[in-house]
């Protein structure tokens, strides 16, 4: 199932795929990163910006009035924090926007350098950049069926992947993570992050 969460700032982007509702129960210990699913799952979306027509069957939507966009940008202040997050859910064994201390991905940028409008910090629980999946069995089948985006109305991961909106479309830098821990709930999380130039 696919679920979008409200938006919590003016343009808040707040994605979310999830196979059901997964609340805090414990702290699984085998978690680790997986860095060749999350390059995977990189070069797999930048793939699908590039000529998103070409990709309608494979992913299994009707993307021909989807234009182009440019490759999105490895950060490596973003990537650390989607590592940071994809890898705590995994340890900490929730889902959610939200880590356990009520913190969105925008605080949690901005504690790791990366620049942000001053009122996209000003809720702690605001997401403007970032996308969520778990339970799925790698990078490019995350990234596969956000796109997608089946049963969300307004098709929240679609545009925030490949830069739909004007919002999304200035978005240039991205970063990755995706965490396994067999002991967990989903098994397996990746956190995307697109943002702007800061």
């Amino acid at each position: 199932m696919l679920c979008k969460n409200a938006a919590v700032a003016s343009v808040a982007l707040c994605s979310l795929v999830v196979l059901q509702a997964a609340a805090p129960s414990g702290q699984p210990k085998k978690a680790r990163l997986d860095k060749n699913e999350a390059k995977a799952a990189f070069e797999y979306l930048n793939r699908v910006r590039k000529d998103p027509p070409s990709f309608s069957k494979e992913i299994g939507a009707d993307l021909k009035d989807v234009k182009a966009m440019p490759a999105l940008k490895w950060n490596a202040t973003l990537a650390k924090v989607a590592e940071q997050k994809a890898l705590d859910m995994a340890k900490r064994n929730y889902f959610g926007h939200l880590n356990p201390e009520g913190l969105g991905i925008n605080i949690l940028m901005h504690e790791a350098g990366y620049k942000l409008p001053k009122y996209m910090l000003e809720n702690k629980k605001a997401n403007n950049f970032e996308s969520l999946g778990g339970g799925l069995p790698n990078g490019k089948e995350t990234i596969r069926r956000l796109i997608l985006d089946k049963g969300v109305e307004n098709i929240g991961h679609r545009k925030h992947l490949l830069g739909i909106d004007t919002f999304e479309a200035q978005h240039k830098n991205v970063g990755i993570g995706f965490a396994r821990n067999p002991k967990s709930q989903w098994k397996t999380y990746i956190c995307v992050i697109i943002a702007h130039q800061p």
